[in-house]
C-alpha cells in the first residue's frame, strides 16, 4: 500500500473513531442528565407532597396505640394527586397499604401492596428512601417518606412512584446526533480535502528525492537537494546531502587512487627501461677508467673528468629509477615503536653544517608512535628539506619544529619563513608528477603522503603563508 493511500486511511480512521467515541460520550451524557433530571424533578415534587401532607398530617392523632383512620386521608390524598398529576400510595408503619390514588380514582386499602423491606429498613435511619421498581413491566423511582405528626410520631408512609419518561432522552438524542453528525460530515470532508493535499506535498517530495537518487552518477558530481524547511523530510534530504559529500570524497579519492595506480604502472616501465642499460655502462666506463694509460697528460685530465661527469650522471640516473622504482613499490615495511623526538634529532643532525637555525620545541612527555623507522626518517629529511630550499638565498633562514600530543595523536608542525606557497600550487603539491624545482622525480611528498597513511595517520598543508606542514601519527 502506497504512503499516500496510508495517509488517507488513517486520517478517514481517525475521523469515524473520533465520531464513534463522541456519540458514545454524548448519549451517556444524556443518559446522566435525564436521570438527574428525573431524581430532581421527583425531589421537588416530594417536598411539595410532603410540605401539603404534614400539615394535614400534624392534626392527625393515633388513638389507643391503633394506626389512622384511612378516611382521614383518602379526600387529601386524591387532591394532592390531581394537583400534581401523579399516584400517591399511603401505608402505615408496617408498611400495608391504606390509601392509593391515581388521578381521577381512589382505591381502597385493601390493595395487596406493601413497601419492600429494603425500604422499610432504610426508612428507620432515614426519613426518605428513593430505590429503583419494576411494576407493570415499567421502571420506576419509589420515593417513600415518613409521615410524623404534631407530636413528631410517625403515623404513615408517603409513597410515590415515579415513572421515568424516557421520551425527552429519545427525543432530543437523535436531533444532537444528527447535529453532529451533520458537522462531522463537513469535518470529514474538509479533512480527507486536507489529508490529499498534505500527502500529495509528501509523496512528492519524496518523489523528488527518490528521482534524484535514481540520477546519482559515481563518476560524474551530483548537485545537492536545496531545502529550506526545517520538518523531517529536511533531515532526510540533509542526509541525502550528506551522502553526496562523502561520495564525492570517494570519488575523488578513487580518482587519485587510479592516477596513483597509473604513475606506479609508468614507474615500473621507468625503471625497467632506465636500470638495464645503466649497470653495463657504468661497469664499462669504470673498466676504460681503470685500464687506461695515456702519455697525453691534457688529454688524459680531460679524459678523466668526462668519465667522472658520466659515472656522476649515470648515478642520477639511478637515483631517479630509484625513486620511481620506491614509489611503485612502496610497503609497509619492519613497523616498530618509534620516539618522535629521538627521530627528529637523528635527522635535524644531517642539517647541523647548513646556515638554516632550526627552532625545535617538544613535549616533555615521551611521545611513540608504530612505523618504519627508516620510512618515518626519510619523511622527516624530505619535509625539512623542502623547507630549507625554500629559503634559498635567504639571510635570516628560520625553520620552525614543534611535536605535541593532540586527540591521542602525535602532531608535527614543520614551518619555514619562506615566501610560502601560491595558492594555485597548493592543490597538486602531494600529486606524484608535480615539482617546482628544475631538478628532481616530484615523488617526495606523494611517497611521504604514501608511509605516513600507511602508518594510520595523516599529512596535509595547514598553511601555505607561511608554509606549515603538518603531520599527524598515532600514538604507540
Amino acid at each position: 500500500m502506497k504512503l499516500r493511500t496510508r495517509i488517507i486511511l488513517a486520517m478517514t480512521a481517525l475521523m469515524v473513531i473520533s465520531l464513534i467515541v463522541i456519540g458514545a460520550v454524548t448519549i451517556f451524557y444524556f443518559q446522566v442528565q435525564n436521570d438527574n433530571y428525573h431524581q430532581e424533578r421527583l425531589a421537588r415534587k416530594e417536598r411539595a407532597i410532603k410540605t401539603e401532607m404534614n400539615y394535614f398530617s400534624k392534626e392527625v392523632e393515633i388513638q389507643h396505640g391503633k394506626d389512622i383512620v384511612i378516611k382521614e386521608f383518602e379526600e387529601e390524598v386524591l387532591r394532592l394527586s390531581e394537583v400534581h398529576n401523579m399516584e400517591m400510595n399511603i401505608y402505615n408503619t408496617a408498611g400495608q397499604m391504606l390509601v392509593s390514588a391515581r388521578p381521577g380514582e381512589i382505591h381502597s386499602e385493601y390493595l395487596d401492596r406493601r413497601v419492600p423491606p429494603t425500604a422499610l429498613k432504610q426508612l428507620k435511619k432515614n426519613d426518605r428512601v428513593v430505590i429503583p421498581e419494576q411494576r407493570d413491566n415499567h421502571a420506576y423511582l419509589s420515593d417513600y417518606t415518613i409521615l410524623n405528626n404534631a407530636k413528631g410520631e410517625p403515623i404513615a408512609i408517603l409513597h410515590l412512584p415515579y415513572r421515568q419518561d424516557m421520551n425527552v432522552n429519545q427525543n432530543d438524542l437523535p436531533e444532537f446526533l444528527g447535529s453532529i453528525g451533520l458537522t462531522y460530515l463537513f469535518l470529514f470532508i474538509a479533512a480527507i480535502g486536507l489529508t490529499i493535499l498534505l500527502s500529495n506535498s509528501i509523496t512528492k517530495n519524496l518523489s523528488l528525492l527518490s528521482e534524484k537518487l535514481k540520477t546519482v552518477d559515481l563518476n560524474t558530481h551530483n548537485a545537492p537537494i536545496k531545502w529550506h524547511n526545517n520538518d523531517e523530510i529536511s533531515q532526510l534530504i540533509s542526509a541525502y546531502n550528506e551522502m553526496l559529500e562523502k561520495l564525492e570524497e570517494s570519488r575523488k579519492l578513487l580518482s587519485k587512487t587510479e592516477r596513483e595506480g597509473a604513475w606506479r604502472e609508468m614507474a615500473k616501465q621507468v625503471a625497467h627501461e632506465i636500470k638495464n642499460p645503466l649497470t653495463p655502462i657504468k661497469l664499462s666506463v669504470q673498466h676504460l677508467q681503470a685500464t687506461s694509460d695515456f702519455t697525453n697528460e691534457v688529454w688524459q685530465t680531460k679524459f678523466k673528468s668526462t668519465m667522472r661527469v658520466i659515472i656522476q650522471q649515470i648515478d642520477s640516473l639511478s637515483k631517479i629509477a630509484s625513486e620511481f622504482s620506491d614509489f611503485a613499490t612502496m610497503h609497509e615495511g619492519g613497523r616498530e615503536t618509534v620516539s618522535v623526538s629521538k627521530a627528529i634529532e637523528d635527522v635535524l643532525a644531517l642539517f647541523a653544517d647548513t646556515k638554516v637555525v632550526f627552532d625545535y620545541t617538544s613535549t616533555s612527555l615521551p611521545l611513540n608512535t608504530f612505523i618504519d623507522p627508516d620510512a618515518f626518517r626519510r619523511v622527516l629529511n624530505n619535509l625539512i628539506k623542502n623547507a630549507k630550499q625554500a629559503l634559498e638565498g635567504q639571510s635570516n633562514a628560520l625553520i620552525s619544529i614543534n611535536v605535541s600530543k593532540a586527540h591521542e595523536m602525535v602532531k608535527i608542525e614543520i614551518q619555514d619563513n619562506g615566501p610560502g606557497i601560491s595558492d594555485e600550487l597548493v592543490d597538486k603539491i602531494f600529486q606524484p608528477n608535480f615539482t617546482t624545482k628544475s631538478s628532481g622525480t616530484g615523488l617526495g611528498l606523494a611517497i611521504c603522503q604514501q608511509i605516513i597513511e600507511g602508518a594510520g595517520g595523516s599529512i596535509l598543508l595547514k598553511s601555505s603563508h607561511p608554509a606549515i606542514m603538518e603531520v599527524w601519527l598515532p600514538l604507540a
